[in-house]
């Protein structure tokens, strides 16, 4: 059975870096095209935030805003049958597809447990992938990024654990310029990553 390239990327940015790496593996061949480019630097700062770094921290104090406010959530097929199978059920998932086949995760989410996600282990790929991954926050700076440099990605007022993860990775982002004498590409950005935060840092 052929795996999606986007249940594949739910695992990566889900801490199995082998999933990630065969993503990395798949997609930098074609790096020149600008939204390749755009979606592997996304994708390494989102694992950033997912895996190399723990913000909950700041998600506390956030509150969890991303929870609450916004359109629905999309929904894979993967994501509904895997709760289905955690949970014998999927509350706040409609039945109904969107137009373009998603189901569709109702905000504020039922799934919510004060600050935090109550299926945190397996919250759906769209969840996994905010905020530096999800084409609603990004979908202009992706349409505006002609592949020079590295993108400056947009981030909700209210995401402090976003902001925090993008200050971090910048610092990194700038000793690799200063040792490499050109900015990392995403592959070079991630093993920096992987190097130093074997185990999540507690920021």
């Amino acid at each position: 059975m052929s795996v999606s390239i986007e249940f594949e990327t739910k695992k990566g940015l889900r801490e199995d870096l082998e999933a990630f790496e065969r993503i990395l593996n798949a997609l930098e061949k074609y790096e020149t095209i600008p939204i390749v480019k755009f979606g592997l630097y996304s994708l390494v700062f989102q694992l950033a935030m997912n895996v190399f770094l723990d913000v909950s921290s700041y998600c506390e104090r956030c509150g969890g805003k991303c929870c609450d406010y916004g359109f629905g959530i999309p929904v894979y097929e993967f994501d509904y049958k895997e709760i289905v199978n955690k949970l014998g059920g999927a509350k706040g998932i409609s039945d109904k597809r969107d137009s373009v086949n998603f189901r569709i995760l109702e905000r504020p989410c039922p799934y919510k447990r004060g600050w935090a996600c109550g299926i945190h282990s397996f919250k759906p790929y769209a969840c996994l992938s905010f905020p530096f991954s999800t084409e609603d926050e990004q979908k202009e700076v992706m349409d505006t990024y002609n592949g020079e440099g590295i993108p400056e990605f947009k981030l909700p007022e209210y995401c402090i654990a976003g902001k925090k993860v993008r200050e971090i990775v910048k610092k990194i982002i700038d000793d690799l310029t200063k040792r490499l004498g050109r900015q990392p590409s995403p592959r070079e950005l991630y093993e920096e990553l992987k190097s130093r935060f074997s185990y999540k840092l507690i920021t």
